[in-house]
């Protein structure tokens, strides 16, 4: 069984996506054998208000079990707080997605550490994502920095009982990270932009098996380039191969 921990759908505004409905998203991760995915809006990223997304979302997978739809929310925004209740309370959602470097706000800003107190009081996941893209492929008139990570282990620490997954991180960051200190429990690192031979063997020594979550980044990248990653080019045993495609996902999840 594979739980891909990071898939999209609709649409991102500098590159065109397929298969980026519930059914032909579906189709194509179960190509590699993915039988579930967590879901973002690649639209909603770009809205001025990222809440507009929420529901369309929600309504889009209603039909689609193996889909779990993970709600963008900004805390930069008026009344996010109430954003977030809607989507933890009526729209469903078990996590939240948030961009801080598309928002303007950083990890080390008082209102992350807000979002992640809401985020465990309603009992949901974060989600911080690194970047959206490789910033070699960004717009010229849109270049947007990769998230500066290192403050995360700090607001980690802070708020035990939330799980954080960092999304769309690089081999050197998860190196960063690990090299922090203390690394709490409640982090994880889902591998969709770690690359290199045997990458994700190493990333998963060095970061520790159990933080490591499977990803794909689909539709905007390949699902086989994740499959091979983990199944073939890496050389993980057949329990640290479990505990990434569904294992880690499954206990975070409780």
């Amino acid at each position: 069984m594979i739980i891909d921990c990071n898939a999209n759908l609709g649409n991102w505004p500098f590159r065109r996506t397929q298969y980026n409905d519930p059914a032909s998203l579906l189709e194509r991760i179960g190509r590699v054998g993915i039988e579930q995915a967590w879901v973002t809006l690649l639209d909603a990223v770009m809205y001025k208000n990222v809440h507009a997304g929420n529901e369309p979302l929600a309504e889009m997978v209603a039909d689609y079990g193996a889909l779990m739809p993970v709600a963008t929310i900004n805390p930069m925004w008026p009344a996010w707080e109430k954003d977030i209740a809607q989507c933890a309370g009526p729209l469903g959602y078990r996590g939240v997605r948030v961009n801080p470097n598309y928002h303007g706000y950083t990890l080390a800003d008082a209102v992350f550490g807000e979002l992640l107190t809401a985020a465990g009081d309603m009992g949901m996941f974060v989600e911080v994502t690194v970047r959206m893209t490789d910033e070699r492929h960004h717009h010229p008139l849109v270049m947007v920095p990769p998230l500066d990570i290192a403050p995360l282990p700090v607001a980690a620490a802070a708020h035990p009982d939330v799980a954080i997954v960092v999304a769309n991180g690089k081999n050197n960051e998860a190196a960063a990270l690990a090299s922090s200190g203390d690394l709490g429990s409640n982090v994880y690192f889902e591998m969709s932009h770690i690359e290199s031979v045997n990458g994700v063997k190493s990333t998963a020594d060095t970061l520790g098996i159990d933080r490591m979550l499977f990803g794909t980044h689909a539709p905007y990248y390949y699902p086989e380039a994740a499959q091979l990653k983990v199944f073939t080019e890496s050389e993980l045993s057949e329990d640290e191969i479990a505990a990434i495609a569904h294992g880690n996902a499954e206990r975070m999840m409780g």
